[in-house]
């Protein structure tokens, strides 16, 4: 399992620095269009919680990861979005964590490797999604978890994902980022649990205004991912592409890392009480077609409301396009949870005091005994001036 799961990893990152990767569209949008019913849930305990129908109705995930692949994509995804003890405590199935995240990727395994040839491997992208927490919240039921606790928790998950043989960790929706920190210190220790490593792609969602939930910005976004060991940084669910364009710009500008790009379909609207996404397969397919061309980014794929035609349309609009390569800007940062401030030396001449030494002036020492900062500034510009 190791020495498979390490090859793995550099398949995935090579083929990545090879060419343009696309990932599947939403699984939620293909269930709706199943129509299932309770029986297929497990029974009326169950009903509603997608991750579970991995053990009561693995045939249908099964069917939804292999036409996306017939569809043209390269990664699916794991039916394991909300599958964390924490979540799945809603279904009384936190027991069931381990065994859940083993099948899901079990399953997109088998696809993935059924649709594998040498010219055009198949990856598997084990998801994470948020706890549902607002660790950096003040609201006490939001924020009544620990970032260690946190840590745990996605630790278990990552480990169940690995198990079952996928290629990448992918955390995406990701709306805090302390969370976000979290996930990650969690997968590293999953990784030393299992003895592997895999890539880590970290995406988080923006709104309109492209700030996350709690109001961080993609310049603090890109200065604390870039220092915490994930290999893929980019933009997930929440907006259709066009209100992305402004923070894969500033990506494609300053990231050193790979870039992503998985929108819906368009914003969301409400009809008859059902969320209704927009974006038909071909203006979705040029957009991002066009962040390829711009803005180089190496990763593309559908988040809600997308479906197997997205991903098809997104396929051959890809094979006619050139990425763009663009030189990042290197620039160190410090950030604070909301943004980052560019650290920047300015160039200017050194003048060193060789009288401002306690050790060498008299005069210099009884001015700093007696805390007399004028007269010590005085000396030093008296040297400037000599």
């Amino acid at each position: 399992m190791t020495n498979r799961t390490l090859l793995k990893k550099d398949a995935y990152l090579k083929e990545l620095d090879r060419r343009v990767l696309i990932f599947d569209g939403a699984m939620g949008t293909m269930l709706q269009q199943e129509h299932l019913t309770a029986a297929d849930f497990g029974g009326e305990r169950y009903n509603g919680c997608n991750d579970y129908l991995v053990l009561s109705s693995p045939e249908t995930i099964s069917k939804i990861h292999r036409a996306y692949l017939e569809a043209g994509a390269d990664v699916i995804e794991t039916d394991s979005f909300r599958a964390n003890r924490l979540t799945l405590a809603d279904y009384d199935l936190s027991d069931k964590t381990n065994e859940i995240n083993f099948a899901a990727a079990q399953i997109a395994r088998k696809a993935a490797d059924d649709y594998s040839t040498a010219d055009s491997p198949r990856f598997v992208a084990g998801s994470i999604g948020p706890s549902g927490k607002l660790i950096s919240t003040n609201d006490p039921e939001m924020s009544n978890i620990s970032y260690d606790e946190l840590a745990e928790l996605f630790r278990e998950q990552a480990r169940g994902l690995i198990r079952g043989g996928v290629d990448l960790l992918l955390i995406e929706t990701s709306n805090d980022i302390l969370e976000v920190k979290a996930t990650i210190h969690g997968i590293h220790l999953a990784f030393e649990d299992e003895g592997v490593q895999l890539p880590i792609q970290a995406q988080v969602t923006l709104d309109i205004n492209g700030k996350m939930l709690l109001g961080t910005d993609i310049t603090a976004v890109l200065s604390i991912l870039e220092g915490m060991g994930v290999d893929v940084v980019g933009l997930n669910c929440s907006t259709g592409p066009e209100h992305m364009r402004g923070a894969i710009s500033y990506l494609s500008e300053r990231s050193r890392l790979p870039i992503s790009c998985i929108p819906n379909a368009g914003l969301p609207m409400n009809v008859d009480g059902e969320a209704v996404y927009p974006m038909q397969a071909e203006e979705f397919s040029s957009a991002l077609a066009d962040y390829v061309s711009r803005y180089g980014i190496r990763v593309v794929g559908g988040c809600c409301g997308t479906t197997p035609s997205h991903i098809q349309a997104l396929k051959e609009k890809i094979a006619a396009a050139s990425p763009a390569q663009i030189e990042p800007e290197a620039a160190a940062s410090l950030a604070s949870s909301v943004q980052a401030v560019a650290l920047e030396q300015q160039p200017a001449p050194f003048v060193i005091g060789e009288r401002l030494n306690a050790q060498g002036s008299r005069a210099f020492k009884r001015l700093l005994l007696a805390e007399d900062y004028d007269g010590m500034l005085q000396i030093a510009r008296d040297q400037v001036d000599f």
